[in-house]
């Protein structure tokens, strides 16, 4: 279905907003003339219309441009909380609140800084566009209907994609034992014990674990305890409509005042001076927002956690750093219940980028952080924001099994390539806008993969939220490849890995622990600009596996030579690292070899049961 206002005239229009190839082409169809300029930061679109009528709108972001927008992120963060601890009456959690708002605000700082002086006063036609989407809802446009508003002569006309489908994160097509064989048996203990716990009398027990959410490490621990006795309660908070609160809203004048000069600041420094008001406009509505939120969330999670003088509880959770984790936090503290939470993912011991982030650790809202390894733990006590105890217990079972998954007879391409290409719509935790992400790829495919003498895999990213709404144009590069075959199903690489000799991937992200602990040959792609490995990891990884550094002379021809071997070869070369990859799991992944449930209950039952 298509949407159109009836009273536009497309014809008056020289200067368009749009990230869609079908949308620019419905409304060249409705009159918008062919030489309007077209201002877009989609890959797909400014890699179709190769001509001076498209625009990147971003193309002022170079990559120092960028790095010096990022590198302020941190201090800015960091100031921001500080100031909050300073007013009478905020508890930390709000302070928190404050500071990943101000954090998370310069997405739309990126996308203010695009704007010329001239788009506040001239005429400006946004095709908005509407589709399917993921759980985070429609994320496919940037807010340029807000940051103009003021502009008289702004419109904006909303386009609803035709022949439209997106799928997100699924097991579908994974086989139950497949699944089991990486979920592993204390996987069956915690959804069995949980569902027969519910339906037991709470008076039976003394102990309780609180789930707000999962990952893998939190079941292998909560499995263990189930079989000390202890209730493990799932858990949400009551859902209150926050329209009915906001007259909790009690501090935020003070809040804003004390905040409005740094925020000011950064917001000139970036943006043209027409943007500032409107910008900042935005900024105050949005803080407000998350105030209100993250008060309403203390009630909602009020009314589920309340302490209970026969019980010993303590709640258990996945990456609390949020606002509804703020305010579980908040609740917690009232009830002097723990909130314990254990690491989801190796990112932050490796990941350069990562420091910007600190906001978003767990150590910055738990009582106790449970971490893979000792970098790790180093890493969460070395934020500015660190409120926690710390244990490294090691890695779960489901990454410590992917060693004992072989599946080679079944192989049908030797080598995959295990693509972190994921687009941001905006800054992310890389020097790179998404069209030069899309170049590097492009070139990688072009230049590396299509020519090897190989059948490779190209398994792209299974992104649950959608981003862009045309196909990745990198996609039809590897389409036209004859030795490359495309997995696009929405699966998690955990459950493919088994299938495939050299595994080949990029960035310092949780993806790469997957294949690591494979025991396979493993290729790493370090990324100057896009989430680039620490200077220590890069040390210690370019030992333990085959590392290539994009910012080489030659590195397109070093790795196609290196991935031109035979495979026997290449798995030779592999055995010849074996004492460097042990050592190296042991620094950056896993400093034990099991039992990381058991470690993290043991402390659990000693230190709060």
């Amino acid at each position: 279905m298509e949407n159109i206002t009836k009273d536009l005239d497309f014809s008056i229009y020289k200067n368009v907003f749009c990230d869609s190839i079908q949308a620019i082409e419905w409304a060249y169809k409705n009159g918008l003339p062919k030489d309007a300029l077209i201002r877009t930061n989609s890959p797909a679109v400014l890699l179709r219309y190769k001509n001076n009528n498209i625009s990147n709108i971003e193309e002022r972001w170079t990559v120092d441009e960028l790095d010096n927008f990022q590198r302020a992120i941190q201090k800015l963060t960091n100031d921001v909380f500080d100031l909050m601890l300073n007013i009478n009456s905020i508890e930390r959690e709000l302070a928190l609140t404050v500071a990943l708002s101000v954090h998370q605000f310069q997405k739309l700082l990126y996308k203010a800084a695009c704007l010329e002086e001239n788009d506040f006063t001239e005429s400006r036609l946004f095709i908005y566009v509407d589709g399917e989407v993921g759980p985070a809802g429609n994320i496919m446009n940037s807010p340029w209907n807000k940051l103009l508003s003021s502009n008289s002569l702004f419109s904006t006309v909303r386009y609803t994609l035709l022949d439209d489908e997106w799928k997100v994160l699924t097991t579908k097509g994974v086989s139950y034992w497949k699944r089991l064989s990486v979920a592993g048996y204390e996987t069956i203990i915690f959804r069995l014990a949980t569902k027969l716990m519910k339906k037991l009398p709470k008076r039976i027990f003394k102990k309780e674990i609180l789930m707000p959410n999962e990952n893998e490490l939190n079941i292998e621990i909560a499995s263990l305890l189930t079989l000390h006795g202890i209730k493990i309660t799932k858990i949400q908070p009551k859902t209150l409509l926050s329209s009915k609160y906001k007259v909790l809203d009690t501090n935020n004048k003070a809040i804003y005042d004390t905040i409005f000069p740094v925020m000011r600041r950064r917001v000139e420094k970036w943006v043209t001076p027409s943007a500032v008001d409107a910008t900042m406009s935005m900024f105050e509505s949005y803080l407000k927002e998350q105030i209100n939120q993250f008060k309403v969330l203390v009630i909602g999670w009020g009314e589920v956690v309340t302490k209970d003088s026969g019980m010993k509880q303590a709640v258990l959770a996945n990456s609390p750093s949020n606002i509804s984790g703020y305010a579980l936090s908040c609740v917690c503290k009232k009830n002097n219940i723990p909130l314990l939470s254990s690491q989801h993912g190796v990112t932050v011991e490796i990941s350069k980028m990562h420091s910007m982030l600190q906001i978003l650790l767990d150590s910055t809202v738990s009582d106790v952080v449970f971490s893979y390894n000792l970098k790790a733990t180093d890493a969460e006590k070395g934020s500015h924001f660190d409120n926690a105890k710390h244990y490294a217990v090691g890695m779960p079972k489901r990454l410590m099994r992917m060693r004992s998954r072989y599946e080679i007879s079944k192989y049908l391409s030797p080598i995959v390539y295990i693509s972190t290409n994921l687009y941001h719509m905006g800054f992310s935790i890389s020097s790179n806008t998404d069209y030069r992400n899309s170049i590097c790829e492009k070139k990688l495919v072009n230049k590396v993969l299509s020519r090897l003498p190989h059948k490779v895999c190209y398994k792209t990213y299974p992104e649950d939220n959608r981003r862009y709404a045309d196909k990745d144009p990198v996609l039809s590069d590897v389409d036209i490849s004859d030795n490359i075959e495309i997995f696009s199903e929405k699966i998690d690489m955990r459950y493919l890995v088994s299938k495939y000799r050299v595994l080949v991937t990029t960035c310092a992200t949780s993806t790469l622990a997957w294949p690591i602990m494979s025991g396979k040959p493993v290729v790493f792609i370090n990324q100057k600009n896009k989430s680039p490995l620490t200077d220590d990891a890069l040390i210690s990884l370019s030992k333990g596996i085959f590392v290539f550094n994009d910012q080489d002379e030659s590195f397109h021809n070093k790795l196609l030579t290196f991935l031109s071997q035979p495979i026997e070869e290449i798995e030779r070369l592999w055995k010849e690292k074996r004492k460097a990859h042990k050592e190296m799991i042991r620094e950056y992944f896993s400093m034990h070899k099991s039992d990381a449930g058991r470690r993290a209950a043991k402390i659990i039952l000693s230190e709060y049961f």
